[in-house]
């Protein structure tokens, strides 16, 4: 019916916008950015100088089922302007003390739309009462490249004082015929990549705003041709560093 009385529409209105407001109330989300002084995926380095912005969301579907996904943007120098979006989604259950997830990620570099493609992921973690947090996540490529991605992670962390917390992380990761890792040679990657470990210090500016410096060390696989930009080929081991500036609402 086209005609609609003014009182009626009013209510219908002012009901959508309460379920509306309601929703959005129920939903986590993050807003972050930073610097990076080394782009680094997955034990290469992929250029320079790196200006990322975020923004993660969450939203519990019932009692331990949540949904999450968000976008990341990215702006660097790989001997040129390169930018990068990439758009995610998945959903993780709690099954007692471990989480397990699956999701889906889009990587589009507007740069270069050749290089556009989808990934998949499934992932569990759980922490342990010493407050050790673990995680095991596997990706797999399902456009551009063929191949899977093993990482394993173990993080803590350690109060120094009331004020300063240190975040340490550490981790090892593995291919299983992975074509975006090539080796050294020009053939997929099968086997060990790379570990790193980290370690960040978050500072709380003001209630629910934070800033996070951090440093980072990889070390790389022998076969792993872990320079994306320079033509001459080699497995130089990566030290890096950054801060993130993060906002949850």
């Amino acid at each position: 019916m086209v005609i609609m009385k003014t009182t009626i529409k009013s209510l219908l209105i002012g009901g959508s916008l309460l379920t509306a407001t309601s929703a959005f109330a129920e939903i986590e989300a993050e807003l972050y950015t930073g610097y990076h002084s080394i782009y680094e995926f997955r034990g290469v380095d992929l250029g320079d100088d790196l200006v990322d912005i975020g923004l993660d969301l969450n939203y519990e579907l019932a009692e331990g089922l949540s949904l999450n996904g968000g976008a990341w943007y990215a702006s660097w120098d790989s001997g040129g302007a390169a930018d990068e979006l990439d758009l995610y989604i998945g959903l993780t259950k709690t099954l007692g003390a471990v989480d397990l997830s699956v999701g889906y990620t889009y990587y589009m570099f507007p740069g270069a739309s050749d290089d556009n493609t989808e990934e998949v992921f499934f992932g569990l973690s759980t922490e342990l009462g010493c407050g050790l947090g673990l995680a095991l996540t596997y990706y797999e490529d399902i456009d551009q490249y063929s191949g899977g991605y093993f990482e394993f992670e173990a993080a803590k962390s350690f109060e120094l004082s009331e004020c300063i917390v240190v975040d340490v992380a550490a981790g090892v990761a593995w291919c299983d015929d992975y074509e975006l890792n090539t080796e050294v040679d020009g053939s997929n990657m099968d086997g060990f990549n790379h570990w790193y470990i980290s370690a960040s210090v978050p500072f709380e500016l003001k209630e629910d705003v934070s800033l996070t410096p951090y440093i980072k060390y990889v070390g790389t696989a022998s076969e792993l041709d872990t320079d994306f930009v320079s033509d001459v080929e080699g497995n130089d081991d990566l030290f890096y560093g950054g801060v993130t500036l993060s906002i949850a609402f």
